[in-house]
C-alpha cells in the first residue's frame, strides 16, 4: 500500500453494529472497503475489541490497521500510533471489589471469575463471545488496555465515581467498557494526521463509544438507529448496516464531498 503518501485518506470503521451484523459483513461493505484500499486509502477497524476478537472480521475483509480497545491501542501497518494501558493498581482495586471483570490486552480478552449470569447477559447483549478464564497474573505481566464490567444490576453494583482514573462507557444495559481516563477512539487522530497531513479522517460508527471519533473526524457517518448523540455528532446519517448503509454513505455522501 501507499504508506508514504501524505494525502492518503484514512477510513475508520466501527465493528459491531456498523460493519458486522450477526457475524457477517454485508457484501456491499466488503466491496466498498476493497475499492477504497485499491484507490490508495487506508482502512482501519475502530473497535472496543482486542485483535484476538477480530478474526471473524479480518477473515472477511482486509484492513491496514486497528484502533482497538476503545482507542487505547492503535496500530497502522507496523507503526504503533497510540497506546494507553491502564494502571495495574487500579485493575487490582476493581478485582478486589469483587466485580465481574474482563481484561483486554492488545490481543486477548479474559476474565478471572467463573462464568455467571452477568457475563452471559453482557456477552449476549453485544453479540460477542464470553471471555476465557485466566489467572490474575495477567494484571502484572501484560499491558491491559481496556476492561469490561458485567452486571445484571449495573447502576446498583457499579459506581464509576470510585475510580476517577478510569473512563466508563456504558455499552449495554448489562455492562461497561472501560479505558484510562481521557482515552477515546479519537486518541490516535493526532498521529494519523502527522502521518498523512493532507488526507482526511473519515469515521463510521453507531454507538456511544464512537461519539468522540464521530465528532472529531473530518467527515463522519452514523448508522441509522444509533443514539441521538451520535447522530448529532456526525456529518451524515446513513441507512442501517444490513440495508447497505456503508455503501450508501460512501457513494452518496463521502465521494461527493471529497470530489
Amino acid at each position: 500500500m501507499f504508506l508514504n503518501r501524505k494525502n492518503v485518506n484514512v477510513y475508520l470503521f466501527d465493528v459491531d453494529g456498523t460493519l458486522l451484523i450477526d457475524g457477517v459483513i454485508p457484501d456491499s461493505a466488503k466491496e466498498v472497503i476493497s475499492e477504497l484500499r485499491e484507490e490508495g486509502n487506508m482502512v482501519m477497524l475502530a473497535t472496543g475489541r482486542s485483535q484476538g476478537q477480530l478474526k471473524e472480521v479480518t477473515d472477511q475483509v482486509k484492513v491496514d490497521g486497528f484502533i482497538q480497545n476503545n482507542g487505547a491501542y492503535a496500530i497502522l501497518g507496523k507503526d504503533i500510533l497510540f497506546e494507553s494501558p491502564i494502571n495495574p493498581e487500579v485493575i487490582w482495586k476493581l478485582h478486589n471489589d469483587g466485580l465481574n471483570l474482563g481484561v483486554l490486552t492488545k490481543d486477548r480478552y479474559v476474565r478471572f471469575l467463573n462464568t455467571n449470569k452477568a457475563f452471559k447477559k453482557f456477552a449476549e447483549s453485544l453479540k460477542i463471545e464470553e471471555p476465557k478464564k485466566a489467572d490474575t497474573s495477567v494484571i502484572d505481566r501484560d499491558k491491559i488496555y481496556s476492561l469490561t464490567i458485567a452486571s445484571t444490576n449495573l447502576e446498583a453494583e457499579v459506581n464509576p465515581k470510585k475510580y476517577p482514573e478510569l473512563r466508563f462507557i456504558k455499552v449495554s444495559d448489562y455492562g461497561y467498557d472501560i479505558v484510562a481516563k481521557g482515552t477515546t477512539k479519537a486518541s490516535a487522530f493526532a498521529a494519523i494526521k502527522a502521518k498523512y497531513p493532507q488526507g482526511h479522517i473519515i469515521a463510521f460508527g453507531d454507538n456511544l463509544n464512537d461519539l468522540e471519533m464521530l465528532d472529531e473526524a473530518d467527515l463522519s457517518v452514523c448508522m441509522a438507529g444509533a443514539p441521538d448523540a451520535c447522530k448529532k455528532a456526525s456529518s451524515f446519517v446513513t441507512r442501517a448496516a444490513e440495508a447497505d448503509g456503508i455503501e450508501f454513505a460512501v457513494n452518496n455522501f463521502i465521494k461527493r464531498v471529497l470530489d
